[in-house]
């Protein structure tokens, strides 16, 4: 989209983005003909029905087709991920109708995709939660969750940050981070715990998959001697990072502009202790100290294996640079007279800037034996799993591996380092530190040893060495806790190490136990020969235990493996997961538990150790032009973020009582309208009024209302926003006219929902259909598709509760409306009505309604699930509010910042095809991690004010990476292909001129 100049005449409009020769267009102007007539993606066969119409044929359990509108462009995207798999699983709901439908801007979700469609019989149906939005919860809150950069977390603890956090997947290959989608907790449950003959073990509810080498099995379904999959290093409690500035220009002042400038570009300069960019720079310095050089042309060298570089170089790649290719060499050794040949394989990147940046973090250039380098300053202020991460990588290059001692035992791991003797000082202050850090996360160090060495260099040279305590539970907490980065080898052997000595710890208490009970038997008058037949160890350690008594604990058996015997038969994955037995599963009765849902296509995470697996939008229209608010936009953009509480947690427009939310929850818009937060011209322009009359507050639990109670008004985070927007094209001037649009003219939209009282309520009642319709649920193909049956209990209370918390999200709604308007008055000077600040239409999205449409000629009330899909009614629709029956409905379609939005109208096919349902949006092409990885969020403000005269505000850069316009479909090929069907037709399109964000 080309925007005109702040000042003078715009240019020509952009070319039709419908007008394109792939397809008929929406005037019906023939193209030519594709040619495909079957696609197939992944073993799912797609048949062409029509032009941007693909059926997946009914088979095997499913209760209907199911069907996918989208051009081959957007079908390529797609199938990228499970939304097929995932559409024709809720075909197997009972009483799906006609065929379950993927809007073209579907993608990925839980249970059901986003953009999915599904109409299902009232009377002999179910109504599914899956389908509208939840998660399944099941691990007790104390359960650690492993995080990002080595990382871990009590689970309960994420339930205020999990959108900002990346939780650590194993996929067998590695482990990966992945954002968190969901968090959800479900009251109390039965818990059970699965223990492993290692030792390790984890809490879940019976129905809770865990993985083994066969896939995934429900705890419930777990037996003794089973294997399963675990991960034995745990990490580092997670704190919060002190924030302070690190490095700014000025500490570059005597360095070539260039560099200055480079480093800021990248998000470097300033460098803070909290920007993660530092995560990934800390571990690349701590290597860089072992393992790394200095070359010339500004060169940054690394050394290692082939399969260590990569993470190396994956880590150059995320501060901003690229790192060259893996280059290998043969060479030649001579070590006393004995002469052997090596390869070597290194890395390097090359940019200048980057290395001046690792010699202002501390990483000397010159010899390191001669350079008085320590710890760098301010380390002191960094958290625990911060200098984690420096140190693990120091040690992945410079730490000897586990390996056998005698007696079972293995040797402590060691660093050493050569240092002059004037620069000895330095070398024994590093190695101080190191110390000090390891005591602060529980591990124990031996005194630091000094040798003389001998060396040709001009000053005396002397040895340190620094080795980790080797006893038993001190080697577990370094294994755990710390380990080998950039080292897969080490770090494959560690896991060995920790899984040989839980073993071993687990026999010493097996035979310290056998001991204490012989003891007993003998003081109790048992004869030694009988108590010998009793225990299944040797009669010498009987003898000792009952006559010569014992000072410490007993040895390991002298059955018990040594550990390079042990070690032949563990093998660890390249992801460092490794198979045990599980020893017990036990019923450990009824705990709070909770779940959390990760983009990762594998869709597990660590826990423990163990593998385990309502919004809406309004457009407010005004009389203002482009021109009346050129020039202004920071004012109001600045405003308008001061003004409309965002962000994650608490805090609204209007913190009313608990009277309010009862209100609120049974009145809708009507409340709103008698607090005198809205007109009667907002409730007649609203899908519904405004009201659902299905509501019943006292559906909706306490917990839902308290958290709903300080939160109306306020926008949340993730994808919701604010944004004024200037009509930039109209396609059809007379239905414009009736909506009230014109080119040039401000209008406002805004995407948020119910907050966490919607989540809630989702949450609270899919505790319920799990426990009650547990037999529904075991004939589904995806647990995630949780339903009660039509006409029980439990759906009409779920109706009423869902219902409830849709009044609420439209008075959410409201109140930001209403406050966008005082702003407005102050920054213009202008009475809100003389801008005529009228609100065009507001509509749901994810979301269950009752609603009568014809199947095979007859009449039917069905639940329409909408999730990620918005309704799409025509003129005559009884629903529709007056202001629109003639006309048909608006539809909002929010595209990305940087690509505009689209107002629509119910097309004529929609009803037919549909279910009276269209696209909500553009639909996300790259998950929250990936955005965040590709871009940089002050960047992409930068670039949108710069390039596009677009302003952002946001609580986080983070949150604008996550909604940078690249990681969204095309938003003018999800409205060409809706347009093209009939089933909503463009009207107008907007563009952007300010955005805030939580």
């Amino acid at each position: 989209m080309r925007l005109p100049p702040t000042d003078g005449p715009p240019p020509p409009p952009d070319p039709d983005p419908l007008d394109r020769p792939d397809s008929e267009t929406y005037s019906g102007r023939p193209g030519p003909p594709l040619g495909m007539t079957t696609y197939e993606a992944d073993g799912i066969t797609l048949e062409k029905v029509r032009e941007f119409v693909w059926e997946i044929p009914q088979e095997g359990g499913m209760n209907a087709p199911a069907r996918v509108l989208a051009s081959e462009a957007l079908l390529d995207e797609i199938s990228e991920d499970k939304t097929l798999q995932q559409l024709i699983n809720s075909t197997h709901l009972p009483g799906v109708q006609k065929y379950a439908v993927c809007m073209p801007d579907g993608h990925q979700g839980y249970g059901f995709p986003v953009g999915g469609v599904a109409g299902i019989d009232v009377e002999n149906g179910c109504i599914s939660p899956g389908a509208i939005g939840y998660d399944i919860n099941c691990l007790p809150g104390d359960t650690d969750v492993r995080l990002s950069h080595g990382r871990k977390a009590p689970i309960e603890d994420l339930r205020e940050r999990f959108e900002d956090e990346t939780a650590a997947v194993a996929t067998g290959e590695e482990v990966v981070g992945s954002a968190i989608r969901l968090f959800t907790e479900s009251g109390s449950k039965t818990v059970y715990e699965v223990e492993t003959t290692t030792g390790q073990t984890v809490e879940a509810t019976a129905d809770h998959p865990v993985k083994t080498p066969d896939g995934m099995v429900e705890v419930g379904e777990l037996e003794s001697g089973e294997d399963i999959l675990v991960h034995p290093f745990e990490g580092i409690e997670h704190e919060d990072t002190e924030e302070f500035t690190l490095l700014t220009e000025d500490d570059f002042a005597d360095e070539d502009p260039q560099v200055v400038r480079i480093l800021r570009e990248r998000g470097l300069l300033p460098l803070r202790s909290t920007d993660e960019k530092f995560n990934h720079l800390l571990r690349l310095m701590g290597y860089l100290l072992g393992d790394g050089s200095y070359g010339g042309n500004g060169q940054t060298w690394f050394y290692g294996d082939p399969e260590d570089l990569e993470s190396i170089r994956d880590d150059i790649r995320a501060v901003g640079f690229k790192p060259s290719k893996i280059y290998e060499r043969d060479r030649e050794h001579d070590v006393e007279g004995s002469t052997f040949e090596t390869t070597e394989y290194s890395c390097k990147a090359t940019a200048r800037s980057l290395r001046y940046l690792f010699v202002r973090l501390g990483v000397p250039e010159g010899p390191k034996v001669e350079n008085g380098f320590t710890t760098p300053t301010y380390f002191d202020r960094l958290a625990d799993w911060q200098k984690a991460l420096f140190y693990s990588a120091y040690f992945g290059a410079e730490m000897n591996a586990p390996a056998p001692q005698h007696d079972k035992n293995l040797y402590c791991p060691k660093v050493s380092q050569t240092r002059t003797e004037t620069t000895a000082a330095a070398g024994r202050e590093f190695y101080e530190d190191m110390s000090e850090f390891l005591s602060d996360v529980g591990i124990e160090t031996n005194a630091i040893e000094e040798f003389e060495t001998d060396s040709n260099r001009d000053e005396p040279t002397v040895r340190l060495r620094l080795g980790i305590k080797n006893d038993t539970e001190n080697l577990l907490r370094f294994f755990t806790r710390v380990g080998y980065r950039y080292h897969g080898e080490k770090q494959r052997e560690a896991m060995k190490a920790v899984q040989y000595l839980r073993k071993k710890k687990r026999d010493i208490a097996r035979r310290e136990d056998i001991a204490h009970e012989a003891k007993m038997m003998a003081d109790g008058g048992t004869d030694v020969s009988e108590i010998k037949t009793e225990f299944d160890v040797n009669d010498r350690f009987i003898e000792r235990s009952v006559w010569s008594g014992r000072s410490g604990r007993p040895r390991p058996g002298e059955e018990f493996p040594n550990y390079e015997e042990f070690a032949e038969t563990v093998a660890v994955n390249k992801d460092g997961t490794v198979v045990v037995e599980v020893n017990e599963v036990r019923e450990v009765g009824t705990k709070p538990v909770y779940d959390i849902g990760v983009t990762h296509d594998d869709h597990t995470f660590l826990a423990n150790g163990f593998v385990v697996s309502n919004c809406g939008v309004r457009m407010m229209k005004t009389n203002l032009s482009y021109g009346d608010v050129q020039g202004r936009e920071e004012e109001l953009v600045d405003a308008l973020f001061a003004n409309v509480p965002t962000g994650l947690g608490g805090g609204g427009v209007y913190e009313g009582s608990a009277a309010d939310v009862e209100s609120i929850l049974e009145e809708g818009m009507e409340w709103a309208l008698a607090e005198g937060f809205a007109v009667p011209g907002d409730l007649e322009h609203c899908e519904d009024e405004g009201k659902r009359p299905e509501a019943d507050a006292s559906r909706v639990s306490q917990k839902a209302k308290d958290r709903g109670k300080n939160q109306v008004g306020s926008l949340g985070s993730g994808n919701h926003f604010l944004e004024v927007q200037r009509v930039t094209d109209v396609y059809r001037e007379d239905v414009a006219a009736e909506f009230g649009l014109e080119p040039d003219q401000i209008v406002v939209l805004i995407h948020c929902g119910s907050r966490g009282l919607g989540h809630q309520v989702c949450t609270d009642y899919l505790r319920e259909i799990e426990q009650t319709h547990q037999g529904m649920l075991n004939e589904l193909p995806d647990k995630e598709l949780a339903a009660a049956p039509a006409g029980s209990h439990l759906a009409d209370d779920y109706y009423a509760a869902m219902c409830a918390a849709i009044n609420f999200a439209w008075v959410n709604r409201q109140l930001i409306m209403h406050r966008t308007r005082q702003v407005f008055e102050k920054v213009f000077g202008r009475d809100w009505e003389n801008m005529e600040m009228d609100l065009l239409y507001d509509v749901a999205h994810n979301i269950g309604k009752k609603e009568v449409h014809d199947i095979n000629g007859e009449d039917r009330e069905l639940y329409v699930h909408r999730k990620g899909a918005t309704r799409a009614f025509p003129a005559g629709r009884p629903e529709l509010p007056p202001a629109f029956s003639d006309v048909g409905q608006p539809i909002l379609i929010p595209g990305s910042m940087g690509a505009g939005s689209y107002v629509l109208r119910g097309g004529e096919n929609s009803l037919s095809e549909t279910f009276g349902s269209t696209a909500h949006g553009a639909g996300r092409l790259m998950s929250r991690t990936e955005a965040k990885q590709t871009y940089w969020g002050e960047d992409v403000m930068d670039d949108l004010r710069e390039q596009n005269h677009v302003y952002v505000k946001a609580q986080s850069g983070a949150t604008v990476a996550e909604e940078a316009p690249g990681v969204y479909k095309d938003v003018d090929e999800v409205v060409r292909v809706s347009d093209a069907l009939g089933i909503g037709d463009r009207v107008a399109r907007t563009y952007p001129v300010c955005n805030i964000k939580g």
